[in-house]
């Protein structure tokens, strides 16, 4: 589904399918303790990479199957069905500009000086925009005749959804980024004083700690120990029979031979 039309599969920068993988594991066993303690009753938690990278999919799959409609590829990552809704090339970057309601499309006509757009019969609807392939060559034209700060300062103005297209180190300076504390200094024991990325997942009123994962197996023992309530001798004899490995000092490591 990603990339430019005519050209070759384009994958995602990050490994959604992965991250992904890890939040359905996670929501999964919520969803598991909370009826095991609703019913008494335990459960395995299945999850599938191929599962949530389908689902992940979405809209496109519902389409195909309902209709057998086949969702194409879309020049600059534009929106599928609504027009305007893609990223667009400004005189020094980029922007995406997003009119998925009617009201947007008319702030946008305000904000490029064309009002002559809302009663044309190629751009007065949803349908006539997306087939009027004219439409979107104009507006390519017009966002490439100034800078990507004077163009979000105008459609921020007349209240168009619009941002810039984000380098990895823009996206990260972001005012948001401080203003949300998005990133933090961590005390590794290794590595020192490093910045971080923080969760997302925010619950409850108490902060999240801030401190480095574990070092491999460290809370083998523990979780055993308090979470499972293997006894040490137990405890040893995963450790004999290799089912876990055990550090210099004799506790458990979590290494698997």
């Amino acid at each position: 589904l990603a990339g430019e039309p005519g050209g070759p599969p384009t994958k995602t920068g990050p490994s959604l399918g992965d991250y992904s993988g890890g939040l359905v594991a996670a929501f999964a066993l919520v969803v598991g303790v909370h009826a095991a303690r609703r019913d008494g009753v335990g459960m395995d938690c299945d999850v599938s990479l191929f599962d949530t990278a389908l689902g992940m999919v979405g809209y496109p799959a519902t389409w195909w199957l309902h209709s057998q409609y086949e969702t194409t590829r879309t020049r600059h990552s534009a929106h599928p069905s609504l027009v305007p809704f893609g990223n667009f090339a400004t005189s020094d970057g980029w922007i995406v500009v997003a009119c998925p309601k009617e009201k947007f499309w008319i702030r946008l006509t305000e904000a490029l000086g064309r009002p002559d757009l809302v009663d044309n019969p190629k751009t007065a609807t949803f349908d006539a925009r997306r087939e009027n392939a004219d439409l979107v060559a104009d507006l390519e034209r017009a966002f490439s005749d100034d800078t990507t700060e004077n163009w979000l300062d105008r459609l921020t103005e007349h209240g168009v959804p619009c941002a810039p297209i984000n380098s990895l180190s823009s996206a990260l300076a972001d005012p948001q980024v401080a203003a949300r504390g998005l990133v933090v200094d961590v005390e590794h024991p290794r590595f020192g004083t490093i910045p971080e990325v923080i969760s997302p997942v925010r619950v409850g009123d108490q902060p999240p700690a801030r401190m480095p994962a574990p070092a491999y197996g460290a809370d083998t023992e523990g979780v055993l120990r308090d979470v499972a309530g293997y006894d040490a001798s137990w405890i040893a004899q995963l450790a004999a029979d290799h089912v876990i490995g055990l550090a210099a000092d004799g506790t458990a490591d979590g290494g698997v031979e």
